[in-house]
């Protein structure tokens, strides 16, 4: 497979929520005219009763197909794979400007958050992944990015900087600390003096309470919710942790997971 560099690849299974995926990846492949790539694995289409399971991924393929023909992206590519469609991802994402997934509906059990194929990626991919669901309030213009001081947080503020110079979006950083000490942590401040460098509008929060909850509440006036993880490891990454998973869980608008 041959994905453009700096491509938007988008995996694709046919169903509602791949749909949503879709349209977002086609919407920001072309407001940055970067090329669309769509991965068709025949091992995660969604089910169609009248169509046998081996012609299943043509069937979701076809139908992709007459989608992508009121396609906004400068350039658009579909390919089907027989492997595991995280594994397929997680390969092309070498070459990616974003990989992303479609979330299902909010819920333990519903939400592809928990699902092996987004877990893998967004714990394995090589650059920033976005998991994408309807935002409550759509083209607010707004991008929320929680910050730590830390290196991940650092790389998820730099990733909301570039995405919103090229989108013409703004920033809110909220730095939440479940304790107030009186002083702001220094490399919080350090992190933040490096992004205000940036030509973009910036706004900065210092809030008490719950960073899950918070970031949660901010998602609903957002179009894009950023985190950070550290690292590939399944015990290491923040994705694994407590806040990213609720992040993932309950944002109420599409969440990019950068590393």
């Amino acid at each position: 497979m041959m994905t453009p560099e700096g491509a938007i690849v988008l995996g694709y299974g046919g169903s509602e929520h791949s749909k949503i995926a879709l349209a977002w990846a086609d919407n920001i492949a072309a407001e940055l005219s970067r090329p669309l790539q769509v991965i068709v694995s025949a091992l995660h289409v969604r089910g169609a009763a009248e169509v046998p399971q081996h012609l299943r991924a043509g069937h979701v393929t076809d139908e992709l197909n007459q989608l992508l023909a009121d396609a906004k992206a400068p350039q658009t590519s579909v390919t089907n794979v027989l492997n595991a469609p995280g594994e397929a991802l997680v390969r092309e994402s070498k070459h990616a400007y974003l990989t992303v997934l479609g979330s299902r509906t909010h819920g333990p059990l519903q939400s592809m958050v928990y699902g092996s194929v987004s877990q893998h990626v967004t714990r394995q991919a090589a650059g920033p992944v976005v998991v994408v669901r309807e935002p409550y309030t759509p083209r607010a213009g707004l991008i929320v990015v929680g910050i730590d001081g830390s290196e991940p947080s650092k790389h998820a503020l730099e990733f909301a900087v570039r995405h919103a110079r090229d989108t013409g979006g703004r920033i809110l950083a909220m730095h939440v600390q479940s304790k107030h000490d009186g002083h702001t942590d220094g490399q919080v401040d350090q992190v933040l003096a490096e992004a205000r460098l940036n030509d973009v509008p910036l706004e900065i929060e210092h809030v008490r309470g719950i960073a899950s909850e918070k970031l949660a509440e901010a998602s609903r006036e957002a179009d894009l919710l950023v985190t950070g993880t550290r690292g590939r490891s399944p015990l290491s990454t923040l994705i694994m942790g407590s806040v990213s998973h609720a992040v993932l869980e309950h944002s109420q608008c599409p969440v990019a997971v950068v590393r």
